[in-house]
């Protein structure tokens, strides 16, 4: 390993210089461990525990099993970008049944993410020890790496937003086009992923403004041209739900929006979101979350970086970038005061689990940020020093997250607590449905059942939901044309069409009637025949 100097088999970027074995040794180190991470949750049995990650497995495999497949199951709440890269996965049973068909996805996004990461501290630091700290902070992270074993949609989300800051540093540092292109396709991919990717936009667009010196002209160029092409994700969705849901923002305030769920729940229980409408508190509970997925040695660390990056008159503006990764913390914040994001954890009231993963987007920062410290006007050996204890907190910090096993981590409670095949009516369904369903299509809400159809092995092409349109009206009139089944939940779609329009429906009988409490009610019918 050297930091000067060139040679035919080594690769260069700005002062640094790897040769290929260093390069393939942390590619196989990093591979190793995110491959061993995902055989080990999955042999534990938690990587597809979630309610979320199942429906993620849903709406892939919908994109080809279904009556209407294709761009019809494109919903409107959920970004399609996840979906449509584990769909061709999602094909074969067992990948589907499993959640292997999302976890391979999110299994590669991490070792991605974990190479650029690397390359990122390595190139902005002028050494490799400093990619080597950032690499600890990121891979070593327990949570972070149960995460990665899951079909969510976080680890892909961070994998975006790494890729761009590198291809943003890479147009700092080059001025190059191709550089600054491949970071505007890495923005558009995260904004097609999660509604984090939309926030950076436009911090993005101006740091590719104000990176390199220049003319203005050139400059103003350079940031439509990433606007352009990161800002068509957003547009693109915006067409989408106006064009499907006759509404830009159905994603946002339509009838499946968090906006739409949260003033069902306050309507009918009168229970609001501790964080509803204070920054203050939101601030708290995300601080509070921060310490739990992460820890605080390696926040502390990252406090102490950014101190570092703002006291280093010499590489500061070369390291800008990085602040980039900072920005999911007011997204969050703000998603959580004003938006009907819920995030609860167990240390603060009501003192439960959920979406306790939203912190996870804050790791590239805590990881890259540390590397900081390593000030190159110190001694070597003192860097050398400042690295170890660097990696020593971390590594602790890792150790003491994972020491109650892994179901103790938080992020796997929080599924396996909030698990909906627990469900007694989930159970109930699946019990009912193996006994008397031969065959037939099931009218069922999509993505409310998510349990029932991979234990019966029904096909999706055997149910009609919501997302298939076309068939709508004719469930208004003469749902016994197109169903046999018919799977009706408290408050959901089908509870919805049914009570509108009764007449339609008088052909059917119930075959089960019952109400859980705490969940509500599940109605089971057939069509009558003769």
């Amino acid at each position: 390993m050297s930091e000067s100097g060139s040679t035919g088999n080594s690769v260069s970027r700005g002062d640094v210089i790897l040769s290929w074995p260093v390069r393939v040794s942390i590619g196989a180190a990093i591979t190793i461990a995110a491959s061993a991470s995902l055989c080990f949750f999955y042999w534990q049995g938690l990587t597809d525990i979630y309610g979320d990650a199942m429906a993620h497995m849903e709406g892939a495999r919908r994109l080809f099993d279904s009556l209407t497949p294709g761009y019809e199951e494109i919903g409107t709440v959920w970004l399609p970008l996840p979906h449509l890269l584990a769909a061709p996965l999602a094909i074969n049973d067992f990948l589907w049944k499993t959640g292997l068909a999302g976890s391979f996805v999110s299994t590669a996004a991490l070792i991605v993410t974990a190479w650029f990461v690397f390359r990122l501290a390595t190139e902005m630091n002028r050494e490799a020890i400093a990619g080597v700290v950032a690499l600890a902070g990121f891979l070593v992270c327990p949570n972070m790496l149960y995460l990665a074993s899951t079909p969510l949609t976080e680890p892909l989300a961070i994998l975006w937003m790494v890729l761009m800051v590198y291809g943003l540093y890479r147009y700092q540092e080059s001025g190059g086009v191709g550089a600054l292109i491949g970071a505007s396709a890495a923005a558009f991919c995260g904004t097609w992923t999660r509604y984090d990717g939309w926030s950076v936009l436009p911090f993005a667009a101006l740091f590719v403004l104000l990176a390199r010196p220049g003319p203005w002209r050139q400059r103003i160029r350079h940031a439509l041209l990433f606007s352009l092409i990161a800002g068509a994700g957003p547009a693109l969705w915006l067409l989408h739900n106006a064009y499907r849901y006759g509404n830009a923002l159905a994603f946002y305030n339509g009838p499946y929006s968090a906006l739409a769920i949260y003033a069902h729940q306050v309507a009918t229980t009168a229970f609001r979101f501790p964080t509803d409408g204070s920054v203050a508190v939101s601030a708290r509970y995300f601080l509070e979350d921060l310490k739990l997925v992460i820890g605080a040695g390696p926040l502390t660390l990252a406090l102490l970086g950014l101190v570092a990056w703002a006291t280093d008159e010499r590489d500061r503006r070369r390291r800008a970038v990085a602040l980039l990764f900072l920005v999911p913390l007011p997204f969050n914040i703000q998603a959580m005061a004003h938006s009907a994001v819920p995030l609860y954890v167990p240390t603060l009231f009501p003192n439960t689990y959920w979406n306790l993963r939203l912190g996870m987007e804050m790791l590239p920062a805590v990881a890259v940020l540390p590397a900081f410290l390593l000030v190159p006007g110190l001694p070597r050996r003192m860097r050398r020093g400042v690295a170890l204890m660097v990696l020593a907190i971390v590594v602790g910090q890792a150790v003491l997250i994972a020491s109650h096993g892994a179901r103790e981590l938080v992020i796997a409670k929080e599924g396996i607590m909030n698990n909906p095949c627990r469900s007694k009516r989930q159970q109930a369904l699946a019990r009912v449905l193996r006994g008397v369903y031969d065959g037939g299509n099931i009218l069922i809400a999509q993505g409310k059942w998510p349990c029932a159809m991979r234990q019966l092995d029904i096909p999706f092409r055997k149910t009609l939901t919501d997302t298939n349109r076309r068939f709508r009206q004719s469930l208004r009139t003469e749902p016994s044309r197109l169903v046999e089944w018919i799977v009706r939940g408290e408050d959901d779609d089908v509870d919805i069409l049914m009570r509108a329009y009764p007449q339609a429906f008088k052909d059917f009988a119930p075959v089960f009637r019952a109400t859980f409490p705490g969940e509500g009610s599940l109605e089971i019918y057939r069509r009558r025949r003769g």
